[in-house]
């Protein structure tokens, strides 16, 4: 009898070795899959963060490259660029990286118009105002999406986040004001943008919730109409005449590719948005505001002057202020 019970309790005793070593060893497993998917997930976001830093830089200083040295006509590469960008998101969709949602055509018009108008202003402010210019004019969007959304919809923010944007706007006022290359119709187009783009970051919030979609579903539709609604205008503007001179194989490739990379930050952009924090997103946008100041006047060689550089350093001191009372601190709380 003793021998039988014996018996019994080391059978058990090496049934609960062996469930705890299996146990043990599932775990260690689910362990290293868990490790695997986060080096896999470090890795995804380095490569898109690399991505979105390089092609923001590459993309402006290619497009200002275009305009300065082979005067491309403006409205015309920005229209070849919503197509190609069209073209690129179809791929996309036929690689299930999106996936088809069907929307109302005629209630994309006003956000199309919005895009449309953001991207062209924005280039024209690039054609004719320094690359730096063009870029401290750009931080006033924040403020501007602000101002209109304190005014029509009743939004409240607080009192260390406005006043963050004093520096922000004084800054750029002194910037502007001093660059040896000042002129009145790249201000006039680089404030239009600002207005343009406002409106559009605020109308594809809404569009998103309206209709339960993400940024490339919505961009599906923006793109070709915002390229269609530009055609309409190309003619009065830029004859089509004039074209045949721009029929050369480098013009032909950097329009291309001007088209490919300016995809590849609309894309980086919404998985950056969509994957890292809002701070991460800001410190990337911040980096590549001073970078691609100082890589712009070494290229097309605008100097920068003592007031200028004070302006600069003035405007990201603000930036750098509403990014740590809107995010930081907030986190921190």
């Amino acid at each position: 009898m003793s021998t039988k019970l014996s018996n019994k309790l080391s059978s058990s005793s090496i049934l609960i070795r062996s469930d705890s070593s299996s146990s043990s060893s599932i775990n260690e497993s689910g362990q290293q899959a868990g490790n695997k998917r986060v080096v896999k997930s470090c890795f995804w976001s380095t490569f898109i963060f690399s991505i979105n830093f390089v092609s923001s830089i590459l993309v402006i200083n290619l497009a200002k490259w275009i305009y300065v040295k082979h005067h491309f006509p403006n409205l015309t590469l920005t229209t070849l660029n919503f197509f190609v960008t069209f073209f690129l998101l179809i791929g996309c969709m036929q690689a299930k990286i999106f996936t088809y949602v069907k929307l109302p055509i005629f209630n994309m018009i006003p956000v199309s118009i919005c895009f449309g108008g953001f991207i062209a202003f924005s280039n024209l402010s690039l054609q004719y105002n320094t690359v730096g210019t063009y870029q401290l004019i750009k931080l006033q969007v924040t403020p501007a999406v602000m101002i209109i959304s304190w005014l029509f919809f009743k939004a409240e923010y607080s009192l260390p986040i406005v006043m963050s944007f004093i520096p922000v706007f004084v800054g750029t006022l002194v910037s502007t004001y001093y660059d040896l290359q000042f002129n009145v119709f790249g201000l006039f187009c680089a404030a239009t943008s600002v207005v343009f783009t406002a409106m559009y970051q605020i109308l594809v919030e809404y569009y998103q919730k309206a209709y339960n979609c993400d940024s490339l579903q919505l961009l599906f539709y923006q793109a070709p109409l915002s390229g269609l609604l530009l055609l309409f205008f190309v003619p009065f503007f830029e004859p089509i005449s004039d074209l045949d001179k721009f029929m050369t194989y480098d013009i032909i490739f950097l329009v291309l590719l001007c088209g490919i990379v300016a995809f590849f930050v609309n894309f980086s952009i919404f998985w950056v948005i969509g994957n890292l924090s809002a701070v991460a997103y800001n410190m990337i946008g911040h980096s590549k505001t001073l970078l691609i100041i100082f890589i712009g006047s070494f290229i097309f060689h605008e100097p920068l002057n003592i007031r200028q550089i004070f302006g600069l350093c003035f405007t990201m001191f603000g930036v750098f202020l509403y990014s740590y009372f809107k995010y930081i601190r907030k986190a921190n709380k």
